[in-house]
């Protein structure tokens, strides 16, 4: 599998070559119908439970050794600005900037700057409706990383999103400065999560961006899985994970932070075998913090031999 660009994210990089470094969990907290929320357009939620969450997810991220990101939604600019705030406080773990509008995107990224927080945001994300405001407010206020979706509706194979990538976004990163950016393949339901698994692969090979996508968008069109009750879709969603990491995933978005759990337990498993292959086989050097430590506790002696 070959290697992509770098992309350093917080404390965290992802990219480079697959298996010597994990890949980054994201979870979504403030998601309109997230029952922590009591009023999406004013940005109004229960404290305690987003807090608990939040704490929750930073206590995996070092029990696991994994590295962990915050998906931070919103409905409005007000609420993105109270959205943002309350999770950078309450966690120092990476934050994506996501909303399906351009103007809450903006917001978030001027409240990033405003708290001197853009180094560990992720800007989610550049669309094919892509506005002027947005190029040029990530002009003003560089994120870590921006996201782009590269999911063409028209061209939903890997052809088409290596397309998307090299003729729609490639131009407006190189214009905005963005040398390595953080590619979304997208899914569209259940069964296509199968294309998203190779369109990572050939936009990873052919672009050689950190690629990944937010497999669990699709869960809710699968009714049938819903009804065998919520350990069934966790198991589903563990699975995924760890399928979507296999093709060389940079990034895996599970759903709702309140399932990091099993996903991030299957996915610091995988990360072990990945993690021993690229040390044993290509003679990459883990970073200090890794599943593989962290799981079964190697000696310094060990990581020397």
């Amino acid at each position: 599998m070959n290697t992509v660009a770098e992309l350093r994210i917080g404390p965290y990089t992802i990219g480079g070559r697959f298996g010597s470094r994990p890949g980054l969990v994201v979870g979504s907290i403030f998601y309109d119908r997230h029952s922590i929320v009591f009023d999406p357009l004013a940005g109004e939620f229960d404290e305690e439970r987003a807090g608990a969450a939040l704490r929750a997810t930073e206590s995996l991220a070092s029990r696991y050794a994994m590295p962990m990101a915050v998906d931070v939604i919103a409905a409005t600019p007000e609420a993105m600005d109270r959205h943002l705030s309350f999770t950078a406080e309450h966690t120092s773990l990476p934050l994506l900037i996501n909303a399906t509008d351009a103007e809450s995107r903006i917001a978030g990224l001027e409240a990033a700057n405003r708290r001197d927080i853009l180094e560990r945001c992720v800007y989610a994300s550049l669309t094919e409706d892509v506005e002027e405001t947005e190029l040029d407010a990530l002009r003003a206020h560089p994120p870590a990383a921006v996201m782009v979706l590269a999911a063409d509706i028209s061209d939903p194979t890997p052809a088409g999103s290596v397309a998307m990538v090299r003729e729609f976004f490639q131009p407006m990163l190189d214009d905005i400065g963005v040398k390595t950016p953080l590619v979304d393949v997208g899914t569209m339901d259940p069964p296509s999560v199968g294309l998203s698994l190779r369109s990572i692969e050939a936009v990873r090979q052919e672009c050689g961006y950190p690629t990944g996508c937010a497999f669990a968008n699709s869960f809710s069109q699968w009714p049938g899985l819903g009804e065998l009750g919520r350990e069934w879709v966790d198991l589903s969603l563990a699975a995924t994970a760890v399928a979507v990491r296999s093709v060389g995933g940079d990034f895996l978005h599970y759903g709702l932070i309140e399932r990091a759990e099993p996903v991030t337990h299957a996915l610091a498993t995988a990360e072990v075998f990945f993690g021993f292959a690229a040390k044993e086989l290509d003679g990459a050097r883990l970073p200090q913090e890794h599943p593989l430590r962290r799981m079964f506790r190697l000696s310094d002696a060990e990581e020397r031999s």
